[in-house]
């Protein structure tokens, strides 16, 4: 059975199979505004179902499109949660699935069927949480500041490899947020941990960091002598390592230990109650697929907890997806940076984050990105794997164990993203045409309109664009040296910018991308550079391509401010 070592092929998913030979070059983010998201839609449910279907297929026959899987051994639990207004975010999750395999009625399991409260090892997930325990005690300024401001025991080290750069670590050019995100170039672990009969015996070689009976300084002592893998900041060598020590200086600006942050910070406050650092002290829970020891289920990391030792389940780890999408234990700016890259991978469709291994998915450049925030982990006989989706406020969880070794989920993961990223799509295009499509005019007698429309491209457009009487798509047309202005396309992309209103409405801010529709993006290379011309053209001092949204209780589009023209229009109904 092929295991999942953290690397995994999310789908480049073809959310449009659009006819258009026209590209747009939207902004990164969102393509459309929020939506509402109901488990009873027609749209959704009709995917959801497709969804059991697929796994009750691939279950039955022990492979499909996807590749090959192994019922006969593999039980795993998934869910899909949603902080977006409406019924699938009301609870923890709107949708899970579970499978028992066969082999589970021969373990010491005590749980004889998989569900929503069956407890897993999650392995390298306990990353997440590590990073988030560090930004609520000590926010992301943290990041660019040297470990050795907060374990000066390691500066002495430093000295040495001055002399020897390949023996020896030079901890002061290793920051914390290099650690966070698997570039400080630190080995993979502290302990030797691979014999062979093939290999010739040894005199000598790492000691142990993260013996039980060692105490934080004799670890350091310790890994401190760990010779370097390449030079921080260069290139993301996932080290279990990085995170022990992530886990020293989250100690040290506390003084606390480590299972009690967490269980302070994050457990506590969402109430996850089945998620804990330390074996569950009862089984009555446990999904195990052997015996504790053989599975894994009873292995103590002690020093790597905070890489390693966490135990969950796709309840809590919907709980806790929704409050990093939510912002609940930390604030909106910082989620946002949070959710961002921090280093390109070997694949240009992977990028790293703290410790997001980030999938771009869609079709670019028919599409916009749809950039997937994910960890996954193999350890023992137990995988596990999480995602974000940021653009449509949505995420997955799947935890599997099995008899034999650890599964692989990246079929799991190919066949929740193929069924749900297009549900979730036409449902942002459908909405935003029924709430923002339409006619707006101005009320005070000048024939000044505008018409919002959405088509199978990302981003709302305006076709018809009249300003006191003057087709100002000529005039936009002009400013980017258009000849014809019928192939001026202007398409409107959300910010993020939203305001509330003493009616109850709100206002939402867009901005335009304006482009010839009869060159590809950015003249046929694969670039795309809408960015740089954001805010670039203004009249009077204010913008041209700024459009504001007038938004009543129910969220529809009522009018539309352009301030750049000063025009205040109207929707017709």
């Amino acid at each position: 059975m092929a295991k999942s070592y953290h690397y995994i092929i999310f789908p480049m998913l073809c959310l449009f199979h659009s006819a258009f030979s026209f590209t747009p070059c939207p902004l990164l983010g969102p393509a459309f505004p929020a939506f509402t998201l109901d488990k009873n839609s027609s749209i959704l449910a009709s995917a959801l179902t497709n969804l059991s279907k697929t796994f009750d297929e691939q279950n039955s026959k022990g492979n499909g499109s996807h590749g090959e899987v192994f019922p006969n051994t593999t039980s795993f639990s998934l869910s899909l949660f949603s902080t977006n207004d409406g019924s699938a975010g009301a609870s923890p999750f709107f949708f899970d699935y579970h499978y028992t395999a066969p082999s589970l009625k021969k373990s010491s399991s005590q749980v004889t069927h998989a569900s929503k409260d069956s407890i897993y090892r999650i392995g390298g997930l306990t990353q997440i949480f590590t990073i988030w325990a560090t930004l609520i005690e000590a926010g992301d300024i943290i990041w660019n500041e040297s470990v050795t401001k907060y374990l000066p025991d390691l500066a002495k080290i430093s000295e040495n490899a001055t002399h020897d750069a390949i023996q020896y670590v030079d901890w002061q050019d290793v920051t914390v947020g290099n650690l966070a995100s698997h570039m400080a170039g630190l080995v993979r672990n502290c302990d030797e941990s691979y014999t062979s009969d093939d290999l010739p015996p040894t005199t000598g070689g790492r000691g142990s960091c993260t013996s039980s009976s060692r105490s934080q300084a004799g670890s350091l002592a310790a890994l401190a002598q760990q010779p370097p893998v390449a030079l921080p900041g260069v290139t993301p060598i996932y080290s279990n390592l990085g995170f022990q020590i992530l886990g020293f200086i989250i100690e040290r600006i506390t003084g606390q230990p480590f299972n009690d942050i967490i269980e302070n910070h994050i457990i506590r406050p969402l109430s996850l109650s089945k998620t804990s650092l330390r074996t569950p002290s009862s089984n009555s829970s446990s999904l195990i697929p052997t015996d504790p020891k053989t599975s894994g289920w009873s292995a103590q990391y002690y020093g790597e907890a905070p890489a390693l030792a966490m135990y969950s389940t796709i309840t809590d780890l919907s709980t806790a997806g929704k409050a990093i999408l939510n912002s609940t234990l930390i604030s909106k700016a910082q989620t946002n940076r949070w959710l961002k890259p921090v280093t390109h991978t070997s694949n240009p469709a992977n990028s790293l984050g703290y410790p997001w291994i980030i999938y771009s998915s869609g079709d670019y450049p028919n599409t916009s990105m749809v950039d997937i925030y994910t960890f996954t982990s193999s350890i023992g006989q137990y995988s596990s794997y999480m995602g974000l989706v940021p653009d449509y406020n949505v995420g997955f969880t799947v935890l599997a164990a099995d008899s034999t070794s650890a599964p692989d989920l990246n079929a799991h993961a190919d066949i929740i993203g193929e069924a749900v990223l297009p549900a979730l799509m036409k449902t942002a295009v459908t909405q935003a045409g029924a709430r923002f499509g339409g006619a707006y005019t101005a009320s005070s007698g000048l024939n000044s309109s505008i018409t919002v429309s959405v088509d199978r491209l990302p981003g709302m457009f305006i076709d018809r664009f009249v300003s006191n009487g003057t087709d100002f798509r000529e005039t936009l047309a002009s400013l980017i040296e258009i000849d014809d202005p019928k192939a001026l396309s202007i398409r409107l992309y959300p910010t993020g910018l939203v305001s509330k209103t003493e009616s109850g409405g709100s206002r939402v801010a867009f901005r335009a991308v304006l482009q010839d529709m009869n060159e590809l993006a950015d003249a046929g290379t694969p670039t795309c550079v809408s960015w740089m011309d954001v805010d670039r053209f203004t009249y009077r001092g204010r913008t041209v391509d700024s459009f504001v949204f007038e938004m009543d209780g129910d969220g529809n589009a009522v009018g539309v401010e352009v301030p750049g023209l000063e025009l205040q229009l109207s929707r017709k109904h």
